[in-house]
């Protein structure tokens, strides 16, 4: 009887370890819903969806090599995301995403191809905010790789 119980309970936990597990990896492909739309927005060209993955009042910055950080505005980068005739494409690999009730965090290495070649590549650090349901970038910063991008992508391809 002993025995027969202790099965039980074995399996009524892993039944629910798995039940958190799937919890947490469903909030965090939510959370990277607002990621995803912004990357979809850029290649089709298309700013109001690229604005709308953003809360009012977000920041984008870049970390420079020399440690500047430069802000950009998002008004006038969803206007060259409309206006370019370049084809825009950002890849992304080896995302690691953190969840804290409303708050999230994603770390995401990517490779920006500009015309179908390679331009640059480096990590995105985004902070997301879920406001009445949905995540929404809140803050987002990244850095450009400066070494040799073939390599980066191969390093954190890796690890995917």
């Amino acid at each position: 009887m002993t025995k027969k119980l202790a099965c039980v309970l074995t399996a009524l936990l892993s039944i629910c370890v798995s039940a958190v597990e799937n919890t947490e990896s469903t909030e965090a492909a939510l959370a990277l819903t607002p990621i995803n739309n912004m990357f979809d927005a850029m290649r089709n060209h298309d700013a109001k969806k690229f604005l709308a993955q953003f809360t009012q009042h977000a920041i984008l910055e870049r970390a420079k090599i020399d440690n500047q950080i430069i802000t950009s505005d998002l008004n006038k980068f969803s206007e060259f995301i409309t206006t370019t005739k370049k084809h825009l494409d950002e890849r992304t690999f080896n995302i690691n995403v953190n969840i804290s009730e409303n708050l999230a965090s994603a770390w995401v290495p990517f490779a920006f191809y500009l015309d179908g070649k390679l331009s640059h590549c480096g990590v995105n650090s985004f902070q997301l905010i879920k406001q009445q349901e949905q995540w929404k970038i809140r803050y987002l910063i990244d850095n450009s790789y400066s070494g040799d991008c073939e390599d980066f992508i191969k390093q954190h391809a890796k690890q995917s």
